[in-house]
């Protein structure tokens, strides 16, 4: 790598001047936007989204510019920049699917440089093939030169920060990680596209690239193929139905198997060439089964935006096989065409789809399971709060006003300034499903109850006097699993007549409750029935850490001749086996 002459930086200001102009504007924002004291300082939200807007344009102005060198190419770029700032939502406190969808925009319009030079005319898969290896090269390399000079950078300013005591803050780093990708890295991928393909000649791969193709990416192709058809076969003869994960394998296999098919493109024999095709009817026939297993997710779950996007990806891994199946001579460049207009398109579509679908789900089992409480079907439980974080979460809260408007407001109304939890609402699906009647339900719980081994965990809360009217002490008793050693020696915590002696010590355990005086034990009460009834309890069955109001299921009275006991739990616990955990009680005595 030579440093670029005066000559060079100037041509590449010439030739893509509105992506160098984004790529300084984004670096600098970013720049300041670390510096600055986070959302509360001036203008922080404005600023957000001219960063945003602009790092959009780095390939966007790109990828138009090799559409032609016409002006009002740029013209509708910019409009796009100011259209897309215009729409972004808040930015204070951005929620994951803003960077999800500002990603898969940059990825829509990289993809778009592949084939933008080649767009008014029909070159050879060969060509297209050079000039697509030519761009990622360029792209691989800035980011490899990117990296290493980082490294050393930041490994210079750790040096001197660590030598000369200088307390240079964290924040430099990631302020020069900014600066080098603006300034050198965009720019030095800029430099690597070529300037016209008219020029570009066909080179016969490397010993690196023959390698790479061959034995890398072609054992990863294979290896997939081989997972995915057993599995196929499996589901035919056990007539069982495709797991939620095959979909993804599916995307991932067929991504690995287009690009391994490109990259043999030079290396392709007359001999071989008969059999290319039947990659993609192993590709054809592996999007009839992801074409089944979405269709199952979203019949038991309704859309998502990502169930929209893998089905609008299954669309365009099926039209391109039967694209190459049907037409001897494909053409690589509809490859990325179709590609770019299927990421574009799910960016249009994709979220309101997901979010008007999950409305519609849940506004349907509202309807038809009132009235909803613990008692209530575990699966439909755990379907209404899942529903609610993904919506709460991915679409903001108010995407739920529609179906629970009363919930919301209270919500809105109970949080009235707090503006953090009011936005990022990580508590609201466990207040709006307390509002529906019964806590709410993780994926976890559900599948533990479903399989008999939901823990049990319960408290009762004391009030600051406890009536001892017939016995003369009150003590704690505690019972640990893991502990070897009595938790329960006598305290004196409310009696008015007597002081426990010290030498007397209760013992609590799921099976019993002893009492030892001076080291004899003087009685062994046995708990097994009590806490086996408690266990076996259906009203306690969907209890997890939740107060109980009926004090009565919670205590146990003991007489005999010589003591009077009543054990009073304040908390138990058990572990998905329903073997006691922890036990917290109240023992009050009589000796008689």
């Amino acid at each position: 790598m030579t440093l670029p002459t005066l000559a060079q930086i100037k041509e590449l200001f010439t030739r893509f001047p509105l992506s160098v102009f984004s790529s300084l504007i984004t670096m600098c924002l970013m720049i300041y936007l670390i510096e600055v004291d986070g959302p509360e300082s001036a203008y922080f939200e404005t600023l957000v989204k001219i960063a945003f807007s602009a790092s959009l344009g780095v390939f966007m102005f790109t990828a138009l510019r090799l559409l032609g060198d016409k002006n009002p190419l740029c013209l509708v770029g910019i409009l796009a920049m100011v259209g897309y700032y215009l729409i972004l939502p808040d930015m204070k406190h951005p929620s994951s699917i803003i960077f999800e969808r500002h990603f898969f925009l940059m990825l829509g319009f990289f993809i778009m440089i592949f084939w933008a030079n080649y767009w008014r005319s029909n070159p050879s898969n060969e060509a297209f093939w050079e000039w697509t290896q030519r761009v990622l090269f360029g792209f691989v390399t800035s980011i490899f030169f990117t990296i290493v000079l980082y490294a050393g950078l930041s490994g210079a300013l750790y040096a001197i920060d660590t030598l000369f005591s200088l307390d240079i803050s964290g924040k430099r780093y990631a302020q020069l990680l900014l600066f080098i990708i603006g300034l050198f890295g965009v720019n030095y991928f800029l430099s690597q596209i070529p300037k016209s393909s008219d020029d570009l000649t066909t080179h016969s791969y490397s010993k690196v690239e023959t390698i790479f193709t061959k034995y890398i990416l072609t054992p990863l192709v294979i290896g997939y193929f081989f997972i995915l058809y057993t599995y196929t076969f499996q589901i035919l003869i056990t007539q069982s139905f495709p797991k939620g994960i095959l979909a993804w394998i599916i995307i991932a296999f067929s991504i690995v198997a287009v690009v391994t098919y490109l990259f043999w493109t030079p290396m392709w024999s007359a001999r071989a060439k008969k059999y290319r095709r039947f990659l993609f009817l192993a590709l054809f026939l592996q999007t009839l089964m992801l074409g089944l297993a979405i269709s199952m997710r979203v019949g038991d779950y309704a859309w998502t935006e990502h169930r929209v996007f893998v089905a609008l990806l299954g669309l365009w891994l099926f039209g391109i096989s039967l694209y190459f199946l049907l037409f001897k001579n494909a053409k690589y460049k509809w490859v990325f065409i179709s590609l770019t207009a299927t990421i574009m398109i799910g960016q249009l579509s994709a979220y309101q789809i997901g979010k008007k679908s999950q409305q519609n789900r849940l506004r349907h089992i509202l309807s038809s399971t009132q009235p909803l409480s613990e008692k209530s079907d575990i699966q439909t439980r755990y379907e209404i709060s899942d529903i609610i974080r993904y919506l709460s979460k991915t679409h903001g809260i108010e995407s739920l006003n529609p179906i629970i408007p009363d919930i919301v407001a209270s919500y809105h109304d109970e949080h009235q300034g707090d503006k953090e939890v009011n936005y990022y609402a990580y508590d609201f699906p466990s207040f709006a499903t307390n509002k529906l009647g019964f806590s709410v339900i993780e994926y976890w719980d559900m599948q533990r109850e479903k399989e008999g081994t939901i823990p049990l965990s319960l408290y009762r809360s004391m009030s600051a006097s406890v009536d001892i009217s017939g016995y003369d002490w009150m003590v704690d008793a505690t019972y640990l699993k893991d502990s070897k050693e009595p938790m329960g020696r006598a305290q004196y915590e409310e009696s008015q007549t007597m002081i426990l002696p010290t030498n007397t010590v209760f013992t609590l355990s799921p099976e019993s409750l002893e009492i030892e005086e001076n080291n004899i034990t003087i009685s062994k009460i046995s708990l097994e029935a009590f806490f086996k009834t408690l266990k076996e309890d259906e009203t306690l069955k969907h209890v997890r850490y939740e107060e109980i109001k009926d004090d009565e299921k919670l205590d146990f009275i003991y007489h005999d001749k010589n003591i009077s006991v009543k054990l009073m739990l304040l908390e138990i616990s058990t572990d998905n086996n329903k073997s006691f955990e922890h036990i917290r009680a109240k023992v009050l005595y009589k000796r008689h």
